[in-house]
């Protein structure tokens, strides 16, 4: 058996845990700048999180229509929507805004992306989270109406969505785009 000579250390060097990349969760959409398709295998994740909050809930579901859910989230929202039969959009959850996905990043405990294109600056954590304890407080009908904004069944309707909440508009026009 080899000894270690005299005066090293033996121990195992572990290297820090390494953390996701904020793209192992969420993808950039074709319809917007300011929209973020979250990955299948993390929609629940994002869920949870978000009904953490503490933040009011908009939905819509009908009989034969789409149904929706949508939390504001600082100056965007998060969205889920179920569509039944041939949708125009697909089903799933999206992020609208940089701040709100920004936000989820760093409760995720993800790496977050550089300067992502159409993002006027990068927040530090502390400001969204003095944001978020600020929204917590604000009225909960303008957060309704806020949530309900971001409802969309096709990919017009996102990108009326996206200049409602954030003042710009979205080049593209393919309905399906995610």
């Amino acid at each position: 058996m080899n000894a270690a000579p005299a005066g090293t250390d033996t121990a195992q060097v572990t290297s820090p845990k390494q953390r996701r990349a904020w793209s192992d969760v969420f993808r950039r959409s074709r319809i917007s700048p300011h929209v973020f398709v979250v990955a299948e295998i993390a929609a629940q994740e994002v869920d949870q999180v978000v009904a953490g909050l503490g933040l009011p809930e908009a939905s819509s579901n009908s009989l034969f229509d789409n149904a929706h859910w949508a939390t504001p989230l600082l100056d965007g929202a998060v969205t889920r929507l179920r569509t039944y039969g041939l949708p125009r959009l697909p089903g799933g959850t999206r992020v609208y805004g940089h701040r709100p996905l920004r936000l989820l990043c760093h409760l995720m405990d993800l790496q977050p992306p550089r300067a992502l294109s159409g993002e006027p600056s990068v927040p530090d954590v502390e400001e969204l989270l003095g944001d978020l304890e600020r929204q917590r407080q604000a009225d909960v009908e303008a957060q309704l109406a806020q949530a309900r904004t971001a409802m969309a069944n096709d990919s017009k309707e996102v990108r009326a969505a996206v200049l409602a909440l954030f003042g710009v508009e979205t080049v593209g026009t393919a309905d399906t785009a995610c």
